[in-house]
């Protein structure tokens, strides 16, 4: 694994559990969580690879890319939980 790659795994892991704390309850919704924020940080990064843009990158990540599209999936996910 590259350093990216583990970089982008903990930055999504915290998003998640952040999301979590705030609005989760219930062990099942922690890792339903996670899982659709490390998912929509690493479409955020590869979509941003395809569309070529480069806001804020660390290494070879799109660290701001990934961080929208994660939060996005994250709150897309709660109003859709709602509905």
């Amino acid at each position: 694994m590259t350093p990216s790659l583990v970089f982008g795994f903990v930055l999504a892991t915290i998003y998640g559990l952040v999301f979590y704390l705030v609005f989760g309850r219930g062990w099942w919704r922690l890792m339903f969580d996670w899982l659709v924020s490390v998912a929509g940080f690493f479409l955020g990064h590869w979509v941003a690879g395809l569309l070529g843009l480069a806001i804020f990158n660390v290494g070879e990540l799109r660290v701001i890319e990934g961080t929208i599209v994660s939060w996005l999936s994250l709150l897309t996910l709660r109003v859709w939980r709602r509905a």
